[in-house]
Parts: structure tokens; sequence; C-alpha cells
């Protein structure tokens, strides 16, 4: 009986002592993330000076501390483009190959061979434009065609964002599919009430080509290139860069679609609070010219990018940063992949990540704290004297390398037989994080 009568009590001890230390440990974690961070970036900032000394840091890709694992998911021209692999040399007699871009041809034509600089009509019949979609291009034995008769000579068909209207009838063996997708997995099917599974697809694609290191066909949105030593002539100009900011505004973000899945716009709202923001675009108060055909200039004038993504997706990495913030020099603000993730694809210390700070309140006494410390405030240009930012997405009328790299693409890789025999694993959601949530005040990672 006595056994029986203190059973309930030792329960609510329990209670009571694991409630405790729930609270003890977010108080803890408050306190960590206030106090310390600086603290953290300094012993970080440390260690990559340490690093970089020598230059077997840059060389073939070692600064992105890429495991085994990872390295041996990549394509030969990953590895090219990733870890600094020379290009292999191609005989001048090497076959020609045929590239078919199935059904969304000449939808893409204006953004990846026009550069967004007409809006004529496309005459399949000619093909003419005003650009070579093969200029810097280190091959050029590519035809490219929009053809759907073209379908049974095509050496590789190209598929964007899985089109409806696939080809079922019987295949050339020697023949590669690719699927196209520049979209996160939470968006790749944007135009559908839900999304579903893909199993009549399992077994049907050869080649992906993505923002992801890992894909057959790499075309991520940017890549980080280690200087030559030729190029470390001229050192980043601090004063320079901080002259030609404005010094009343600090923060600003460009944007046209006002929805997202990981919350972004309600914690602008709430950023706005605590420090001043100017959103240009649709969801913003200035205007700026059409996107993505013509870019902000007014953009470059803040040292700070809210470089928010729709979805916080690993490796989703887009012209938010490498255009609006790395190429106009302001220091991109993230919300989107994973730290651990950016660090192998981003410069070494070149953002600040909404993950390390408790609250919007936080992050705007971060950003006020850099602008008034300008020697805490100058080691995020740092990388600029090791390392080059190069933007890849074709947009505001840029130079697209996406022809090139399908070429490059089948010149250099692999073409061993291979099948995507588990779509759904390899372009899942569970490679995406929920996105911005609070409990309690705190800012929790979900």
């Amino acid at each position: 009986m006595l056994y029986i009568a203190m059973k309930p009590r030792k329960k609510k001890i329990f209670k009571m002592v694991f409630i405790f230390s729930i609270f003890s440990t977010a108080i803890m974690y408050i306190f960590c993330l206030r106090k310390c961070h600086k603290y953290v970036c300094e012993i970080f900032t440390k260690s990559t000076e340490y690093q970089i000394e020598g230059d077997e840091y840059y060389k073939h890709g070692r600064w992105r501390n890429l495991s085994k694992h990872q390295i041996a998911k990549f394509s030969e021209l990953g590895k090219i483009l990733f870890l600094d692999k020379e290009y292999p040399k191609i005989n001048t007699s090497a076959k020609n190959y045929t590239i078919l871009v199935w059904k969304y041809g000449p939808f893409s034509h204006n953004g990846l061979i026009q550069r967004y600089t007409k809006n004529t009509r496309l005459d399949i019949s000619t093909f003419c434009s005003s650009f070579d979609p093969f200029e810097g291009c280190s091959v050029r034995n590519c035809r490219i065609t929009y053809k759907d008769e073209d379908l049974d000579v095509a050496d590789l068909v190209l598929f964007r964002m899985f089109p409806h209207e696939l080809p079922w009838s019987k295949r050339n063996p020697n023949q590669i599919r690719a699927f196209f997708m520049d979209e996160s997995p939470l968006r790749t099917f944007i135009c559908i009430s839900y999304r579903p599974q893909y199993p009549c697809f399992e077994g049907y694609f050869n080649w992906s080509m993505t923002y992801r290191m890992d894909s057959d066909i790499p075309m991520p949105y940017g890549r980080t290139i280690a200087l030559r030593k030729e190029e470390k002539n001229k050192k980043f100009n601090f004063e320079e860069w901080n002259k030609s900011k404005r010094q009343d505004v600090l923060l600003a973000n460009v944007n046209t679609f006002c929805g997202a899945t990981n919350n972004r716009w309600a914690y602008i709202k709430k950023l706005e609070r605590y420090i001043t923001v100017h959103r240009y675009g649709k969801c913003g108060q200035f205007k700026c010219p059409g996107y993505v055909a013509k870019d902000c200039l007014a953009a470059s004038r803040y040292k700070f990018y809210l470089a928010f993504e729709n979805s916080n997706c690993d490796e989703y990495i887009t012209e938010k940063v490498w255009w609006h913030s790395f190429e106009k020099r302001s220091v991109p603000i993230i919300m989107g992949a994973k730290p651990e993730i950016l660090n192998q694809v981003l410069p070494p210390h070149s953002y600040i990540h909404v993950n390390d700070y408790v609250n919007p309140k936080d992050l705007a006494d971060y950003i006020i704290h850099l602008n008034n410390t300008p020697s805490e405030l100058i080691k995020y240009f740092e990388w600029r004297n090791h390392f080059k930012a190069i933007n890849e997405h074709a947009y505001f009328q840029n130079r697209s390398p996406h022809y090139c790299r399908i070429c490059e693409a089948l010149n250099y890789n692999n073409k061993k037989k291979k099948v995507y025999d588990n779509l759904n694993r390899y372009w899942s959601p569970n490679q995406c994080q929920k996105g911005w949530s609070t409990f309690f005040g705190v800012y929790l990672v979900l």
C-alpha cells in the first residue's frame, strides 16, 4: 500500500525535474547564442586564417572539406568544376553530339541563348541567335535542337521539370535521357496542388542536371573558385567599398515571389521592427525593372543583402547569394541551406546565417554591431583575396553556360549505362528543412 501511495509523487517529481531541465537548457542556449556567437565567429576566422596560409588549402577543392563518400558521387564533370581536376584532352576528331531539348526548348531559348535581350518569336527551322551558346566552352562538338522529330537521332534528350508529355516509344539504347531541375524539391511541382510520387519515372532517366554538386551535369546558380597566383595581386579595398555603400540604410532585399514555405516574410517583418530594410520588387515598397531579364541596380548600394530563399533545401543557393550579394559586393544574410552545407559551396566566412541567431532582434543587433566595428566587418571580405564567385544562372543578361555544360558532360562523363531507379529518394523533400519558427521567442531550426 505504501508503494502505491508514493508512486504518483515520484511521477510528479520526475515531471518537475524534466521540465526544469528543458527550460534551463533553453536559457543556456539563448545565452550562448546572444553572448557567444561573436566568439565562435572569431574562432572560425582564426582557424580559417591558419588554414589558408598554404597553397594546399586551395588545391583541388580541399577547402570544401568534402567526405570521400561525397566525392565518390561526383561525375567526371563534377570533379572538374568543384575539385579543380584538369580538363581531359579531347580528340579533335571526336564524335559530334546532338542535344534535344524536349518540348520546352522554345521556352528556355530567350534566357539560355538570347540572354533575355530579345523577345522575338523563335524560328525553330532556322534557330538563329545573336549569341553563341558554346562561347568560352572547352568543347564545341554539339548541336542543339528543339525539334521533336530529332528524338531518334539525339544523343541526349533534356527534360525540364518532368513535363507530362514524355515519349514512351522504343528508344535508342545509346541515348541518354536527363532531367533538368533548377527549383528545390519543395517547388518542383509548384503547379500541382499536391506533390505526387513518380513511380512512372523510375528507370526512365540516366542523368540529372541540377544545382547539386553530385549531379551528372552540375548546373549551380554560381560557383566558388580559388584564385590563381597571378589573380592575387590586388587586395580588397575595404575603405573604398565602405564609401561606395549607403550609410543610412544597411539592408536590402529584391523579390518577386511573395510566398514561401520557410516563413521568410514573417521573419523579415519581425526584423523590420529593429532595423530598416529596403525591399525591392513585387514584394516590396520600391520598384525595380523586370526580374530576371533586367538587374535591380539600386540594390547594389547596400552593405548587407537578405538572401532569403523560398526553400531551405541542401545546396539550393540561388542568384540571391551569387548575384545580389557577391556580385554586388554585399554581405549575404542567408535563410536557406544549412551552414554545414553552405561551407562546402560558398567562400569561407563570406556570409551570415539566420540559424546562428536567437531571433530577428539578435540578428539586427549583430548587423548594427558589425557596421559600427569595421575591424570585424572586414573579415567578411577576406575571402575575396583568395577566391572569386562566378554567376552561372543566365539571369540579368549574363552568359549562360547551360548548353556548354551538357556538351562537356557528353565529352567527359563516363557513359556506362546508368539509371535512376529511385527518383523519389534522389529528389526528395527530406533534403529540406521546414523553415523559420519560434518557441517563446527563440528561433527553432525545423
